[in-house]
Formats: C-alpha cells, structure tokens, sequence
C-alpha cells in the first residue's frame, strides 16, 4: 500500500538532513561545553549560535519525522496543512536571521541559520506532497489508515505519541524560541544601521602577545592639530560597571566644550570593543587600554577621569600602566569596593574575618598581585550575582534582556539615549558584565591591593578603616602645571607619610548618598533606616581618606545642593544626566577655567 512514495530518508534528501540533524546536534553541545572553557581570546557571544544551532537540530528532527511519515505504510501524517504553513514560516525566519546577523558582520551565527532553509523547504515539501497523496487516496476510495491490530501495544502507543505529541511540542519550541532570536537579529540590525559607531577600533596585543582584540576608544576635540602639539592634556574617560562610554558621551563633549579634549575607553565587551581574553585580568585591561591611548594614538599627557569602578580601574592604571603620562586624576562617586564597604557598616563577622586575612598579605610595597588570597566577601551574594550574569549572557541572543535597562530619565545628550539603549541590548553586554564580575566582583580590588605599601596601610590602620588602596606613585603629577588650579593653590598637602605623590586629584560626589535623613531618602522602615545612616557615614568617610591617602595634593568636591542645569538636588546620576555641570567644575578645579567660555 502506498509503495509510489520512494522518498525516504535513505534517500539523497533524507540523508542530507539526517547529516545536517548530526551536525546541529554537534554544534549544539559543543557551544555549550565550549562556552564555559576558560583561557581563551573570545570573539563573541557563543550562545549565539548555540540557540541557532538548537532551533536547526528541532528543525532537523522535524524535517526526518515529516519524511518518515509520508512514506511508511503503517503511519499518517496528520495536520499537513499546519506542517506546510510551520515550514513557511521556518523558511521566512530563516532568511531574516541570516540577513539580520549577516548585516552586522556576524558571518558564524548567519552560516547557521542559512541551512535552516533545507529543513524548512522539505517539510513544505513533503507535508505537500503528503497531502495531496491522501487526497488521491480518498478519492480512489481508501479508507485513512489506523494502527494496525497486528501491531504491538508498545508500538501503537509510540506510534500516537510520535504523531500527537512531537509535532505540537517541536512546533512550539521552534516558532518561539525562534521568533525570538529572529526579534533580537533584526533590532541589531537596525541598531547597526541607526548608530554608527562613533570611535576607532584599535587592536590590542593580550596574553603575552599571542592574541589580538580590538578596544574601542572615542574621542572629541581631539584632531591632528592637538595630536601635533602633544603638550595639552587629554582627559581619559572610563566607565562604572556595566556602563558603556555612552553613559560618560555627554561628559566628554562638555569638557571638549571648554577646549579640552577628552577620550573615552569601552573596556572589554562593552560598547562596540571586543570581549578580548577570558579569564579576564585586570592587570591587563589596564595595560590594553595603555596600548589602545598609544595606537590611537593619544602621545598627549592625559588626565584620568573614573566614574564608580572606572575610578578603581584609574587607580589601577596609575600602579600598572604608564602613570608618568598621568597629569592628573579625576574620581567621580569611587570606592575601593562597595560591597565591602556596605557590609563592614553592617558590622558582619564574615567580612571582618575576611578582611583581616587580606591584611594579612605583605604589604612591603614588592607584593605581587597574584600572591593575594581569592577571598570571599559574601560568597551566597557573589555566586547569585555571578550566576545571574552568566544566565543573561546566556539568554541575551534571544531578546529576553531587551525589556531591561529602560529607565534613563533626565539623560543627556538626549538624541543619543537611543543609541546608549542599545548597547544594553546586545547579545554582549551581560558577557561583558559576567566576565569583568569575575565571580567575585573583588577581583580588581584584591589586585590593587597587591601595591599597597607599608606607609599608606599604616595611615589607614591608624585611621581604624577596613579598606586599603594604594596612594599614587612618588613623582607622578610633576608634569602638571597650571598656575590658576585651585588644586595647585592649596595652602598645604597631606603630611608624609601618607603620600608622597603630588598629582592633582579630584573628588567629586554626589551628596544625596552622605545625607542620613531616611525621610528625604523615602525611607519610612526603622530597620532600613539604621543600615543607610550606617552606609552615608562610610561613604562619606572613604572620600575622606581618599583625600588624605590618594596625594599630597587632591581636593574634594561635594555636590549638595540643585545644580544649574536642571536646578534639581545632585543625586548618584549627576555623570549622565548633569554632565556640563559636572565638565565645568571639573575644568574650574583643574584649570580655573569656565567650559561655557572657554576663558580663564
């Protein structure tokens, strides 16, 4: 019965796709053992093709079972109408994740979804052909088959499954998981095409040279006539965690207002650089971004701007990079590590504990930085932190995260909140956040640590604060000159000991987060109001040893009350949403200078 069906998988097609079904299942689980192999230079988001080569395996597997069924003699494929629409559709979503990837330059993730079409054709194909037969066969008066009665009850039951349950759970599967990496390749798509990128991608040498990334790095105001001078500092941008160099845009072009011109640096993953090494070290990032100012190439002095952890990452340059072209120092809102800090003003014993077995460390001022313990702070709130990274990295190609990160009331420039947005929507932001995490998120302080030396540890210990840093290198600064800085018209600097370095520093924070006034802060629980008065003290206090500690010369400025711009309080957001304020106190103290002028 049935016999003029000759295409079977054992036929050329068949085994086309049977060899096609092998090869997505290979690259499948490859993917996702290869996602977490450490110790390599990465390129991408490898979950990307993951989930394309997932939705080709079911594609596949459907396309085998649709064969199977149109030729057996003992079978019927049911519900052909709704396999040759699902196969239209497959073919569609096809073709639009392969131009979607392949506009962006994503040549791997496209190749994979191109062969979608093979599946997606035959079962079209096949579902057609099934149909037209049976209604042959209705027409020529043969009864529908049913399960025979000579078959086994095993096989019945296999038999019904297969035909009932398969179709609608793989249907459902691949229509939705693959609507959603078709959403996420076209948005891409259309960012790419929307923003272009506004910098230069300068390659970087990493792992003792073996392999080559690519850094992006932004510059305004900076053109071949300030190259050519190479006298006039550069301010250096550098962003908190997570934040891409579009958060700190309107910060650059306020202080290129004033006629300065400023860079900012996408650390590995973010913005458009590339993910770079993994194990990420932060050692070499802060050597990488020495390298990207070198080949831009910026041979101007610069003048280190750090917001939140880029103040860290700044302080780190300072002890690993090449300090001497450093004229100055900006932190904006910086702490050494604020998960420490929060939790020693809770007076928790794990973190005492714990910061007593980093003192513990030599600090003789010739520590290594990979002789520091891997010590936990919290480790239930790391590993949470840690694995929720890792699970968005591995969801971004499927525009799950693209409902996140929305809220950016009051951003300036306004017309570039669009393109800001979109570089939270990659498939390579979370990568880059659970990469720089480093599972601990302390991974930049422990190696800052590593350079503590005696004098300053001593000075914090006499000051009974748990947090150590390094104060900056005797003879950085001496370059700077500027006889209008206020920073340069200090009556006095911090006795000796506790630095001998003379670089200009500024501190600038928002006020909001030292006022304990729990109702201003919207805080009506007692207990919740107990843990942020402890929190304002600590904060204000690790600004006051900044001061004291970081140079001999370093001043700090904080912003309480409305700011000109939008005459609204300072809160923890004044860096992208109060910008040219914050560009003209910055220029004033550094070079008695008004940004909105550009006269002294």
């Amino acid at each position: 019965m049935w016999y003029f069906r000759k295409h079977t998988i054992l036929s050329i097609p068949g085994l086309v796709l049977v060899l096609l079904t092998i090869t997505y299942g290979i690259a499948f689980f490859t993917y996702i053992g290869f996602s977490a192999r450490r110790g390599r230079l990465i390129k991408g988001n490898e979950f990307t093709d993951m989930w394309i080569a997932l939705i080709g395996l079911l594609l596949g597997a459907q396309a085998l079972f649709v064969i199977s069924a149109y030729r057996a003699t003992s079978r019927y494929l049911y519900w052909t109408i709704v396999w040759m629409i699902y196969g239209a559709i497959m073919f569609l979503f096809s073709l639009l994740v392969t131009g979607g990837y392949g506009s962006i330059g994503d040549g791997s993730a496209a190749a994979w979804a191109i062969f979608w079409l093979i599946p997606s054709a035959s079962i079209f194909f096949y579902a057609a052909k099934a149909r037209r037969g049976y209604a042959v066969d209705r027409m020529m008066g043969i009864p529908e088959y049913r399960p025979r009665l000579a078959e086994s009850r095993g096989a019945v039951l296999f038999y019904v499954a297969m035909d009932n349950v398969f179709p609608w759970l793989t249907w459902i599967a691949c229509l939705f998981f693959g609507l959603l990496v078709v959403i996420q390749a076209l948005c891409l798509a259309n960012d790419h095409r929307a923003y272009d990128r506004p910098g230069a991608l300068v390659p970087i040498q990493t792992n003792g040279g073996e392999d080559w990334y690519k850094l992006h790095v932004w510059c305004v105001g900076y053109d071949a006539d300030t190259q050519a001078k190479g006298k006039a500092p550069v301010f250096v941008l550098l962003t908190d965690f997570g934040m891409p160099s579009t958060s700190m845009m309107g910060l650059a072009q306020g202080i290129a207002n004033s006629g300065h011109p400023a860079c900012i640096v996408d650390r590995p993953g973010y913005g458009w650089s590339e993910p770079g090494y993994w194990d990420q070290n932060p050692s070499d990032v802060v050597k990488s971004i020495n390298q990207a100012l070198t080949k831009y190439p910026i041979n101007n002095p610069i003048v280190l701007v750090g917001w939140g952890d880029g103040g860290v990452w700044s302080q780190l340059y300072m002890q690993e990079a090449d300090y001497t072209r450093v004229v100055g120092v900006v932190l904006l809102d910086t702490y050494p590590n604020l998960e420490i800090l929060q939790t020693y003003a809770l007076n928790r014993t794990t973190t005492l504990q714990n910061l007593r077995q980093l003192r513990s460390v030599s600090l003789s001022g010739t520590t290594k930085a990979n002789t520091i313990p891997e010590v936990h702070f919290d480790k239930t709130l790391e590993e949470s932190a840690s694995r929720m990274f890792s699970n968005w990295r591995a969801v971004s190609p499927i525009a799950l995260h693209r409902a996140r990160n929305n809220k950016w009331t009051g951003f300036e420039p306004e017309d570039a909140l669009g393109m800001h947005r979109s570089l939270f929507r990659n498939n390579l932001y979370y990568q880059a956040k659970y990469f720089e995490y480093g599972g601990t998120g302390a991974k930049l302080y422990q190696i800052l640590l590593g350079h503590v030396v005696s004098a300053t540890d001593a000075v914090l210990v006499y000051h009974h604060w748990p947090l150590r840093w390094p104060s900056f290198r005797e003879g950085s600064g001496s370059a700077f000159s500027s006889p209008k800085s206020a920073l340069n018209r200090r009556a006095g600097g911090v006795p000796l000991p506790a630095s001998n370095s003379k670089l200009p520093v500024l501190l600038i924070a928002s006020g909001k987060q030292f006022d304990s006034n729990c109702r201003a802060q919207g805080i009506t629980d007692s207990e919740e109001c107990t843990k942020w008065q402890a929190f304002a003290w600590f904060f204000y206090r690790q600004q006051i040893e900044y001061q004291q500690t970081l140079s001999q010369n370093a001043a700090f400025l904080l912003c309480t009350s409305a700011v000109s711009e939008d005459d609204k309080l300072c809160d923890t957001d004044f860096v992208w949403t109060r910008p040219n304020w914050l560009a003209a106190a910055i220029v004033k103290q550094l070079f008695g200078q008004s940004p909105a002028t550009g006269t002294k």
